[in-house]
């Protein structure tokens, strides 16, 4: 068997008619804890852009992709739960070559079995962004993640973008008022994903809330938001973040209100080799949540006929617009 993979030694543009190669790869080794997994699809996230627009020039071949789906081919030694011939999916981590392959290999311990009754590409949308937003809303918030076990408001902010379409549902599930900022055009979606009250990010909050929140969730430049927020947050509330600011912030104004702040990145478990396993535990939980109808997909363009590299320029393009919800691609590497 042959392991055609697509990426880059160079990060170049878009615009660039090279931005992306193909070549001929080794089929990785399947270590101890590993599936080796054909990939049946994928999704583009901003941070394959953001890492390809960090790479200078790199000695290695840089392989991207951080949601998959795919069919168990062989299983390490030491693996348990699973069997050659299962559908699973995973976000895989950026210390290893990532899912634009048609072979890879990943820790069995943050993957998990694909429910039944959902699209490859249905499922591909979700394992990077769900993380992400389970781990700031339970992990970091705090909140207790069962159906209806929580009160209070939380304002998500950035609600129709890959991890605020997932987490507005996952705060409605858990029993919490959401609040959602968004472009007037993705109302609609704001509403099909749980969302009780849509704001217009181009308004200013103080005009549009009555009340602070215990908790926001910034899912854009918090730099944009953060001089709104010390009226929009109560005393010993929680700001979570996970996008880079393009400026310094000034947490100073939130000292006399005793406010928590938190970054959540999902693979700094894997970058420490910290806690790793609760992401395969936590995607089990999404698996199950999606068979139960308390969460849908967050797939909104769904590019078929494999991963290609004019497909991957096509989805990467839908995510630097800054498109809602998740791009996939479906097909496997062709």
């Amino acid at each position: 068997m042959k392991n055609k993979a697509l990426g880059f030694y160079e990060g170049r543009s878009l615009d660039d008619l090279e931005v992306f190669t193909e070549k001929e790869i080794p089929i990785p080794i399947c270590q101890t804890h590993d599936l080796l997994v054909e990939v049946q699809a994928v999704s583009v996230n901003p941070i394959d852009t953001k890492r390809r627009q960090m790479t200078v020039l790199s000695e290695d071949f840089q392989i991207q992709g951080y949601d998959a789906v795919g069919i168990v081919k062989e299983i390490g030694s030491a693996v348990s739960g699973f069997a050659v011939g299962d559908r699973v999916f995973y976000a895989g981590t950026t210390q290893r070559p990532g899912a634009n392959q048609r072979f890879q290999a990943v820790d069995s311990r943050i993957a998990a079995k694909a429910p039944a009754g959902f699209s490859d590409g249905d499922l591909a949308a979700l394992p990077l962004t769900s993380l992400t937003a389970w781990e700031l809303l339970f992990e970091k918030f705090g909140y207790i993640p069962e159906e209806n076990a929580n009160q209070g408001s939380i304002l998500l902010i950035n609600a129709s973008g890959g991890v605020g379409s997932i987490a507005a549902q996952l705060a409605k599930w858990a029993g919490l008022t959401v609040y959602g900022t968004a472009s007037p055009r993705n109302n609609e979606w704001l509403k099909n994903n749980q969302v009780d009250h849509v704001l217009n990010h181009r308004l200013p909050l103080a005009e549009q809330i009555n009340k602070p929140f215990s908790a926001i969730a910034i899912f854009y430049d918090a730099s944009t938001y953060l001089p709104q927020l010390t009226k929009a947050i109560v005393p010993f509330g929680k700001v979570g973040m996970i996008v880079n600011t393009k400026e310094a912030l000034d947490l100073n104004p939130f000292k006399n209100l005793s406010i928590d702040f938190y970054w959540e990145y999902m693979f700094a478990k894997t970058d420490a080799q910290l806690m790793f396993e609760t992401q395969g535990a936590i995607l089990k939980r999404i698996a199950s949540l999606l068979v139960e109808g308390k969460i849908h997909t967050t797939a909104v363009q769904t590019i078929d006929g494999g991963i290609t590299i004019e497909n991957l320029k096509l989805g990467t393009e839908a995510v630097e617009r800054g498109n809602r919800g998740k791009t996939v691609i479906t097909g496997g590497v062709l």
